[in-house]
């Protein structure tokens, strides 16, 4: 491979990494699009999935954007992957990553309803879906991590608890919406769970640009 070559294979990896900061930017900013979108919503109180529930009147609007973000962490996944080739830990992380995006189409397969519904199959296998997704994302930042020093170790690791905890907070609310009862903070606690996800796969996406990975030789 000549060095022109090299040079635009870095720059292919480069810019797939990047799709991966720049997923965890949109994905916010859809978020903020939906609510404002939808008359009504309490971003605090009220869950994501709410903007995407059969009849919510953000559903069509949303799709397109969610549709990109996809495309933005598969591309994502796939530089993680090449650049993993020739370390274990990153090819099982960008493996999971690959598995989040594909267990994550369910959300579409299978909305939740709105809260004056009656909950269906399709709002079970949401939750489950759910569940799922947190534990593959779990797999994916733990085993990323252990391509990198002690100090991002341990933010990796930080990033799972707060994900999770804040999750299962969330989770203490699913009864309630079901039932078409007050969640004062069910949407706070998602996103910051969500939030910490997003955050972790921004910074994970800047570390593998700055590591000297793309020229083949690794120093980590």
């Amino acid at each position: 491979m000549d060095i022109a070559d090299r040079a635009n294979r870095c720059l292919f990896i480069r810019a797939l990494l990047l799709c991966g900061a720049a997923s965890s930017v949109l994905y916010p900013i859809i978020d903020v699009i939906g609510a404002a979108s939808y008359p009504g919503y309490d971003y605090s109180a009220q869950a994501i999935s709410e903007m995407s529930a059969v009849g919510a009147p953000t559903t069509s609007l949303l799709a397109p954007l969610y549709a990109l973000w996809s495309i933005l962490f598969l591309a994502f996944t796939l530089g993680v992957w090449i650049v993993g080739r020739a370390r274990r830990p990153l090819r099982w992380c960008a493996a999971f990553l690959l598995a989040v995006a594909i267990v994550g189409s369910g959300f579409s397969l299978f909305p939740m309803s709105q809260r004056s519904a009656v909950p269906t199959f399709s709002d079970t296998m949401h939750l489950v879906v759910a569940g799922a997704i947190m534990l593959l994302l779990s797999a994916a930042i733990l085993t990323g991590a252990r391509s990198f020093e002690r100090g991002f170790r341990v933010y990796s690791a930080a990033s799972v608890s707060v994900m999770l905890l804040f999750f299962f907070v969330t989770m203490r609310d699913v009864p309630n919406v079901a039932a078409d009862l007050p969640t004062p903070y069910m949407g706070l606690s998602e996103r910051i769970s969500m939030a910490a996800w997003l955050l972790w796969i921004a910074v994970f996406s800047v570390k593998l640009q700055r590591t000297s990975m793309l020229g083949g030789h690794s120093n980590i």
